[in-house]
Order: C-alpha cells, then sequence, then structure tokens
C-alpha cells in the first residue's frame, strides 16, 4: 500500500529551528546547515541528556533545552537526526503540536510507527520532507531528471543494479557505536540510500525476496509494477577498500551509470530546508515528505518479513 501525500496548510515558512539529536550528524549537518544557513534561526539543541544538548549547542550555536516541549514551543519546525526508532514517535508528537518535519532517513523501523507520523502530519497539517541525501545534490538530480527524459522519449526503464556498501568498523568512522546500525545493518542503513534512486527511476516495488551475505550484507531482489526489475547489495560491514556506491540502470534509453557528488551533506541539507520551508509556504506536499519516507519503510519491512523465513521456504538448494 502506498500513503499518500500529507498536504500542509499554507503557513509562513518556518524560520526558527531545533535539532533533535545530539550525536556526530545532529552536530555536523542537521545543527552545521541550519547554523550556517541565511534565512533561519537554528534555536538550538534537545537530546534526551540535557548536558549533550548543551554541550552540542555550545559548539554549534543556539542552546540546550532538556525539555522537548520548551524547545517545540520555541521552534517552528524541527530538524531530527535520531535512532529511527526514537525519531518515529517524537516526529509525531512534533507534527500535533504544529511543527514542520524535517525528518532523517530511514523514517522508522517498521511500517505501523511510519505511519503514525504520516497521520500527525496530516492532522496537524504540517510540512515535511526526509532528507535521502542523494536527492538533494545537483548532480544527482541533474542525472535523474536527464534519465526521466531519456524514459519519456525511448521508453521506461528496465532495471537496475544497486550497491551501498559503508565500512562502518573502519577506524576512525564515527557511527562505529551507532547501536541501531549495529542491529539493523545496511538494509535499514544503506538501504533507503538505494532505494531513493530506484524509486526515482523504476515503477513501485510489489514483490521481494532477499538472502544474506557475509557479515549484514543482504542481497535483495525487486519486481515492479509493469514487469520492470532490480537488485540491491547492501552492507555496512564491507571491508577497508571494498566500500562506495555504484548504481546501473538500463532500458531502451542504453545504460547509465550513477555518478558522483561533489557537495557536502551540509549543503544537501541547506537545500532540503529550503524545500521544506517552501512547501510550508505554498501548502503544497513535497515528493520527498514523510508519505514518500513511510512507502521507503514498507519496502525495507518487506525486505526483513522475507529474511524471517526459514531458510528452506526462501531460496532453492542447488542439487
Amino acid at each position: 500500500m502506498t500513503a499518500s501525500a500529507t498536504t500542509p496548510a499554507p503557513s509562513p515558512a518556518p524560520r526558527r529551528f531545533g535539532v533533535l539529536g545530539t550525536g556526530f550528524w545532529a552536530r555536523t549537518c542537521h545543527g552545521a546547515a541550519l547554523a550556517a544557513h541565511p534565512d533561519v534561526e537554528l534555536v538550538g539543541f534537545w537530546g534526551r541528556d540535557g548536558g549533550r544538548a548543551a554541550a552540542a549547542a555550545a559548539e554549534v550555536g543556539g542552546r540546550g533545552f532538556d525539555d522537548l516541549d520548551e524547545l517545540l514551543e520555541a521552534v517552528d519546525a524541527v530538524s531530527i537526526a535520531l535512532p529511527p526508532h526514537v525519531q518515529a514517535p517524537l516526529a509525531a508528537r512534533a507534527a500535533r503540536a504544529g511543527r514542520h518535519l524535517l525528518v532523517d532517513k530511514p523514517l522508522a523501523l517498521d511500517v505501523a510507527a511510519a505511519e503514525e507520523v504520516v497521520a500527525a502530519a496530516r492532522a496537524g497539517g504540517v510540512a515535511s520532507v526526509v532528507y535521502v541525501t542523494y536527492l538533494f545534490q545537483p548532480e544527482i538530480t541533474g542525472w535523474v531528471d536527464a534519465l526521466r527524459a531519456l524514459a519519456d522519449e525511448h521508453g521506461p526503464w528496465e532495471g537496475g543494479l544497486f550497491r551501498w556498501a559503508g565500512s562502518i568498523d573502519v577506524p576512525g568512522n564515527p557511527y562505529a557505536g551507532s547501536a541501531w546500525r549495529r542491529e539493523r545493518g545496511g538494509l535499514w542503513d544503506t538501504g533507503p540510500h538505494a532505494l531513493s534512486i530506484v524509486r526515482a527511476l523504476l515503477p513501485p516495488v510489489r514483490r521481494v525476496a532477499a538472502g544474506r551475505g557475509a557479515r549484514d550484507a543482504v542481497n535483495v531482489v525487486l519486481e515492479h509494477e509493469g514487469g520492470a526489475g532490480s537488485a540491491l547489495s547492501l552492507t555496512l560491514t564491507a571491508p577497508a577498500g571494498a566500500g562506495g556506491s555504484f548504481a546501473t540502470v538500463w532500458g531502451p534509453g542504453g545504460r547509465h551509470e550513477l555518478p558522483r557528488f561533489t557537495g557536502t551533506p551540509v549543503e544537501g541539507h541547506q537545500r532540503a530546508v529550503d524545500e521544506l520551508r517552501r512547501a510550508a509556504a505554498t501548502g503544497e506536499a513535497h515528493p520527498l515528505d514523510v508519505g514518500y519516507a513511510r512507502d521507503t519503510v514498507a519496502v525495507l519491512a518487506a525486505v526483513e518479513e522475507h529474511l524471517a523465513r526459514p531458510a528452506e521456504q526462501r531460496t532453492t538448494p542447488v542439487r
């Protein structure tokens, strides 16, 4: 099932932003982007540990809050950089308080939690955007636009291969201590990145199958509406030198490789802020809103459900 877009009620573009989260990504991406944005104010950080919130604010800007309701009273929008199982209920809470939402991927770790956010955003009449890094980089969005034009001219894309591999165990990786990434692996952390490109170019996913690889690796086969098919290889624990993101799509318009982007996550986040502000001011649902984010969670949850089956029910032995 596909979630319908959450259409916000037109309102002044949000100016005062608060960051929910105090970790590496909250400080170096969300907070840094808001602090440097010329049209918004970083009011501060909230975290379950008030001391860490104060430290993040001292490092980046604004002030630290140890009371979430106090921060919500002080802002027009929240930018959330928290583990997905923590993010979802807090995003719903913020939306019910009438605060616009800039959320991170994945929105949640199960469909029900994601749908709660969608319902809250709709009920609160707030705008929402999910920050999927690749789709806020001009080299990538330009490539996607060019491939959509080719599909319009020659016919739809028929398939693709997508590999997203992180190396969380390489010394110095800032996410090495991330408990939810360790538990859920590349499927949930790198999967949304791969699916952002898949969903930009191919029809909706209708069926999935998957198998496990080395360490946390998951290999996924997707069946799309209309007969297209794609495959994903996802991991967070690629050995040093074996990481990287690669994608190839093919069809009547030829075969094409995903380009690299040269911008930074901070620049991409600032574009997401601009698009959230525009969605709020116009009352037009953003294509990458929490409804979109819910549908990504649905694909990942279907893969996880498939992987939970006994091996003899999801594989055919070679004889």
